[in-house]
């Protein structure tokens, strides 16, 4: 079966500057191929990367930002794809189903893209026109059919996940070699406890709260450290008003604080490994953030918050804790001091979210289960209704 991927219009595919949705994209997409599909990507133009190439058996071909979706409309017409995957778009989906319209459509959702912006005669519209919808939680398919209650039979909920082969264990002596290794190359002395932060430096990812529970956590644990990864935007080096105010409100405590800037994806697997536990700080209501699936594959615990859809896959007390008092410093720093005092229920942790990774959240099973969805289209009568069952 043909099948052709759309990525977004903000960043290319695979990701070199980041992107969860174009990681996952790259990453299910060569599990497709083995499954014998016939998948091309489509994404935007980057000047690290060749407008046309083949990798491990997926085609890639990229348009320019300027005009994208006219050029990826022409080509999937030309194409005649059986099956179209549109992410994170929908918006998209009428303007393609009209070319299209013997395709089925699905859409795939990571955020709450059916927002304000989208009347509910247009939203309806879209919902009536694609076959199918993927969602990456239930927090964010329950939105969904809030808004519009049709759109509830046409969802699927697939949980992400990572790749365990591409991370070594916290919890193995070759995962404590590497944590060695990188706290000489950041400066981090050898015993200290580190937490680690990934993310983009926006308030709603709630960096300045952890960088304020570290001065508490510091009065009772002073070899500890906080390593933060991100920049403003994807692939972004500069500074707002926001990552300066950090930098500042860090200046006191600053040995024991370690800004990166921004990494690429292929940096970030040891920054995991090396560290004791990931702060997910999320003060949004975050469909499912991307982070905790990195940090499990590790085998390092996880300090998160109720928001959103991240309680789906982090159980407090199993393999990481919880917090309800999302806006307060002091819950962030009680949860560091937890994890500081017990080593071995954050090590049984991390080994119980590794055990997730290996048997249910990675991009091998999710490409089996999406493979389940693109098969249920029965297309032997040319009809262009869905044949997907609700989910």
């Amino acid at each position: 079966m043909k099948l052709v991927l759309i990525c977004p219009d903000s960043l290319p595919c695979p990701p070199i500057r980041s992107g969860a949705i174009e990681l996952l994209m790259a990453r299910k997409a060569p599990y497709l191929a083995k499954l014998g599909f016939d998948v091309t990507v489509l994404s935007i133009q980057d000047p690290m990367l060749a407008n046309k190439e083949t990798i491990h058996g997926v085609r890639y071909i990229r348009f320019p930002k300027k005009n994208y979706l006219e050029n990826v409309i022409s080509y999937v017409q030309a194409e005649s794809f059986p099956v179209i995957q549109v992410y994170n778009k929908p918006d998209w989906v009428l303007p393609i189903k009209q070319v299209c319209f013997h395709s089925r459509v699905v859409l795939s959702l990571h955020n709450q893209v059916f927002g304000s912006h989208l009347e509910q005669s247009e939203l309806e519209e879209i919902v009536q026109a694609v076959d199918h919808m993927v969602a990456v939680s239930q927090f964010l398919a329950d939105s969904i059919a809030r808004r519009c209650p049709s759109a509830k039979a046409k969802i699927t909920v697939l949980y992400t996940g990572d790749e365990p082969s591409i991370y070594t264990p916290h919890y193995t002596l070759q995962g404590q070699r590497i944590a060695l290794e990188m706290k000489k190359k950041l400066g981090i002395p050898a015993d200290y406890f580190v937490a680690l932060f990934v993310g983009r430096l926006v308030p709603k990812k709630g960096c300045h709260l952890l960088i304020t529970a570290m001065k508490k956590v510091l009065q009772q644990q002073p070899r500890t450290a906080l390593v933060i990864v991100g920049s403003k935007w994807f692939g972004n080096f500069s500074e707002n008003g926001y990552v300066k105010m950090l930098r500042e409100q860090a200046k006191p405590i600053s040995e024991h604080i370690y800004f990166t800037s921004f990494l690429p994806v292929y940096e970030l697997p040891d920054y995991y490994t090396m560290s004791d536990v990931l702060i997910c700080a999320s003060q949004w209501k975050e469909p499912l953030a991307r982070v905790q699936y990195e940090a499990m594959t590790a085998g390092i615990p996880i300090i998160t918050t109720g928001r959103g859809g991240n309680t789906e896959i982090i159980k407090h007390g199993q393999n990481g804790i919880v917090i309800s008092q999302y806006e307060h410093p002091d819950a962030f720093a009680e949860s560091m001091l937890y994890m500081i005092k017990n080593r071995g229920k954050r090590e049984m942790m991390g080994i119980t979210n590794r055990g997730l990774i290996e048997n249910c959240f990675n991009f091998e099973q999710y490409a089996l289960r999406i493979a389940e969805v693109y098969k249920r289209f029965d297309l032997s009568e040319g009809d262009t209704h869905s044949k997907v069952p609700a989910s």
